[in-house]
C-alpha cells in the first residue's frame, strides 16, 4: 500500500461532548443506508469509551434501534479482536494470527512471583510484605519500559560517576528483571501484559499496512501516549477509509509555545502524537 497524504485528521472542538459529537458525525456519514453505521470499525481508548459511545447512539437516535459499530478497546485489544479484523481483510501474510502469541502473565500472579524471586536474592531479612511492596513497583516499572518499547540493556550507563556506588546497588537489585524475570517468563510461556498489547497493535497495523480493510475504520478519544498505539493510529490515518478523531485539540496557542509545552501540559499528548505523525496542527480538519 502506498501512504496517501496528508493523514485523515479531524477533531472535536474543546468544551463539545466528545462521544455525541462522534456519534452524531457517525450517522452523518452513514446517511440513510441501515448498513453503513454497522459497516464501521470504532478504536476507542477503553472498555468505558466504549459504553459511552452506545449511550451517545442511543441519545443521538432518539433511543430507536441502530446497528451499532464494531467498537474496539485500544487498550483492551485481545486476539478475537485482532482475528476478526484479519478475516474481514486484514490478512495475515505469515498465515498465522494472533492466537500465536503467548498468554500475558500480569496482576496478582506477576507480583507474587516477582517477590518470590525478590526474597530469593534478598533472603529472609525481606518481609513477605516488603517484597510485595517492591514487587509491585519493579512492575510498574516493566510496564514503563515494555510500554515505551526500552530494555535494559543500557541501565549501567545512565547514572553520573558521583552516584555510580548508588546507582550499582540499584543494579544489582534489577538484577531481578534483567537476568531472572525473562527465565520465568520463559519457563511459564508468557509475555509481559504491555509487551503483548504492543505486539497485538503492531500486528493489527501491520496487517492494514499489507491489505487496507474494506470497511472504514475510525479511531477515535486517543492520544496515543503508547507508542504501539501512535504507530497504529498513523496507520488508520492513512488507509482508503480511515480517519482519527482527536479529543479537543487546542487551536489558539501560538505555535512557538506550542512547540515547546511541558509534559504536564494538557495539550501535550496531543503536540506530541501530531509531531510524531510529522503533521501540522493547522492540517486537522
Amino acid at each position: 500500500m502506498t501512504d496517501r497524504a496528508p493523514p485523515a485528521l479531524y477533531t472535536i472542538p474543546p468544551g463539545t461532548p466528545f462521544v455525541d459529537a462522534l456519534a452524531a458525525g457517525l450517522l452523518d456519514r452513514a446517511g440513510a443506508d441501515p448498513q453503513a453505521l454497522s459497516a464501521m470499525r470504532v478504536l476507542l481508548p477503553t472498555q468505558r469509551a466504549c459504553r459511552a459511545l452506545r449511550e451517545a447512539f442511543l441519545r443521538q437516535s432518539g433511543g430507536r434501534p441502530l446497528l451499532l459499530p464494531r467498537l474496539t478497546a485500544l487498550g483492551e485489544m485481545d486476539e478475537e479482536e485482532l482475528v476478526l479484523s484479519e478475516g474481514e481483510g486484514a490478512g495475515d501474510a505469515d498465515g498465522e494470527g494472533a492466537l500465536d502469541l503467548p498468554p500475558a502473565l500480569a496482576g496478582l500472579t506477576r507480583q507474587l512471583l516477582l517477590a518470590r524471586l525478590i526474597r530469593q536474592r534478598q533472603g529472609d531479612d525481606t518481609r513477605p510484605e516488603q517484597a510485595a511492596r517492591l514487587a509491585a513497583e519493579l512492575a510498574r516499572l516493566l510496564d514503563q519500559v515494555r510500554t515505551e518499547r526500552l530494555d535494559f540493556a543500557q541501565l549501567a550507563d545512565l547514572a553520573p560517576q558521583d552516584y555510580a556506588t548508588h546507582w550499582g546497588d540499584t543494579l544489582a537489585f534489577l538484577t531481578v528483571l534483567t537476568e531472572h524475570w525473562p527465565g520465568v517468563l520463559a519457563e511459564r510461556g508468557a509475555l509481559d501484559a504491555a509487551d503483548r498489547r504492543n505486539r497485538l497493535l503492531e500486528r493489527q497495523a501491520e496487517a492494514w499496512h499489507r491489505d487496507p480493510p474494506a470497511f472504514p475504520v475510525i479511531a477515535a478519544g486517543t492520544t496515543g501516549s503508547i507508542p504501539a498505539t501512535a504507530d497504529l493510529l498513523d496507520r488508520v490515518a492513512r488507509l482508503p477509509q480511515g480517519c482519527v478523531v482527536l479529543p479537543g485539540l487546542d487551536r489558539d496557542t501560538p505555535d512557538a509555545a506550542w512547540a515547546d509545552l511541558p509534559p504536564s501540559h494538557p495539550q501535550y499528548g496531543l503536540a506530541r502524537l501530531l509531531a510524531r505523525l510529522k503533521v501540522d496542527r493547522g492540517a486537522v480538519k
